[in-house]
C-alpha cells in the first residue's frame, strides 16, 4: 500500500542493538521517500547510534523524566503524515496515536493495536532477524529493499581518537586486534569473567594478536581489570570512552568475541567478524547481522531462548567452554588470514 507522506515519524526508542538494526529500514525508507522529512524517536542512551545518519532529518530524543503531556503535544505540533512504530510498547503506541498522523503503522500487539489504523501481523513479520522484521513495514508500503547493511557513520574526530588510542597502546599496522566484550545489560547473558580471562590469555600468546577488553559501566570496568590481571601481559583495556568513541575502537578490531550486547552489534556494523555467546536470547532474531559470524550456545539445554532477564543458574552461558570459544576464534582469524 503506497502512502503519500511528506513528514514521517519512526518510533524505535531503545536498545542499542535494536536501534542499530533499524538503520537498514531507514536507508530503504529514505530511498522510497526521498523528499520526505523523516524524524526518528529514540531514548537518550541510544541517540548516539543515529548521530551522523543521513537517512534521518531529525532525532527526537525522549526522556522518561520529561513531562509526558508536553512531549506528546510537541509530537503533535510536527503534523506528521505517517507514523511507523517498530517496537510497539505501550508508550510508543500512545506516542504514535498522540502525534495525530492520519496514517499510523504498527503491529498487532494486544491492546496497542488499537492505536494504529494500519495494523500488521507480528507473526507474519517475524520471519527471521529483527532487521527483517522491520522490512515487513517496507513490504506493506511497497518500498523495495535495495540495501541490507547496518549504518553507523563515524566522524573524523572519532577516527582520530581511535588512532590516538592505538598509539598509546603501542599497536602497529601488523597487529591483529581482537576485541573482548564481557558487556551486557542482563547478567544471565554474560559469559563468565573467568572464562574471558582464560580466553584472553590464549589470545595474547598468539603473536601478533592483541586482545583489547571493552567496558561501559563501573561493574564492567571492574570485570575488565579482573580479566586483564588474570590473563597477564599483553592484554589491554580501553580507556574511558563515549559510546561513539568505543564504536571507533571497535571499527579497528580484526575480530570481536563477546556476549549478545550493544558493542558486539556495533562491531558488526563495520563488518568485523564476531564470535558471540548466546543463551537466553534468540540468535535467529537477535544474533549478529551479516556474514562471517559464529554463534556459540550450549545446545544440550532445553531452556535456550527463554528471554529471562534473571536466572539463578545460567547454565546456558557457563556450559560454553573456553576451548569452544578459542576454536571458533581461531577459525575466524584463520579465515581472515586466508583472504
Amino acid at each position: 500500500m503506497r502512502i503519500g507522506a511528506k513528514r514521517i515519524l519512526v518510533l524505535r526508542s531503545h536498545g542499542v542493538g535494536d536501534v542499530l538494526w533499524s538503520t537498514p529500514f531507514l536507508a530503504n525508507l529514505r530511498r522510497g521517500y526521498p523528499d520526505a522529512r523523516i524524524s526518528y524517536l529514540v531514548r537518550q542512551s541510544c541517540a548516539p547510534i543515529m548521530a551522523g545518519n543521513t537517512d534521518v532529518d531529525e532525532l527526537i530524543v525522549f526522556s522518561p523524566r520529561a513531562g509526558a503531556l508536553r512531549f506528546l503535544a510537541d509530537l503533535r505540533r510536527r503534523r506528521c503524515d505517517l507514523s511507523i512504530d517498530l517496537i510497539g510498547t505501550p508508550r510508543t503506541a500512545l506516542q504514535s496515536l498522540a502525534c495525530g498522523a492520519p496514517h499510523r503503522i504498527g503491529f498487532d500487539f494486544r491492546m496497542r493495536r488499537h492505536c494504529y489504523n494500519h495494523v500488521l501481523s507480528a507473526a507474519v513479520a517475524n520471519r527471521g532477524h529483527e532487521v527483517e522484521f522491520n522490512f515487513h513495514v517496507l513490504d506493506f508500503l511497497g518500498v523495495p529493499v535495495t540495501t541490507r547493511g547496518l549504518v553507523f557513520n563515524l566522524a573524523p574526530q572519532e577516527l582520530e581518537f581511535k588512532q590516538q588510542v592505538w598509539r598509546q597502546l603501542g599497536y602497529g599496522q601488523r597487529d591483529i586486534i581482537v576485541g573482548i566484550l564481557p558487556t551486557g545489560g542482563w547478567a544471565c547473558k554474560r559469559w563468565p569473567v573467568a572464562n574471558y580471562a582464560a580466553l584472553a590469555e590464549r589470545i595474547a600468546a598468539q603473536q601478533p594478536v592483541k586482545p583489547l577488553v571493552f567496558w561501559g559501566s563501573g561493574q564492567e570496568f571492574a570485570d575488565a581489570k579482573m580479566i586483564a590481571a588474570a590473563a597477564g601481559p599483553g592484554v589491554s583495556i580501553v580507556p574511558p570512552t563515549t559510546l561513539r568513541q568505543a564504536a571507533a575502537l571497535l571499527s579497528g578490531c580484526s575480530a570481536v568475541v563477546g556476549n549478545d550486547s550493544g558493542p558486539l552489534h556495533i562491531a558488526t556494523a563495520f563488518g568485523v567478524p564476531a564470535v558471540a555467546f548466546y543463551g537466553p536470547t534468540n540468535p535467529n532474531s537477535q544474533g549478529p547481522w551479516g556474514t562471517g559470524h559464529t554463534v556459540l550456545r550450549d545446545e544440550s539445554l532445553p531452556c535456550l531462548c527463554c528471554n529471562r532477564m534473571e536466572c539463578r543458574e545460567p547454565r546456558c552461558m557457563t556450559g560454553i567452554t573456553v576451548d569452544r570459544a578459542w576454536a571458533a576464534l581461531d577459525r575466524t582469524l584463520g579465515a581472515m588470514a586466508a583472504r
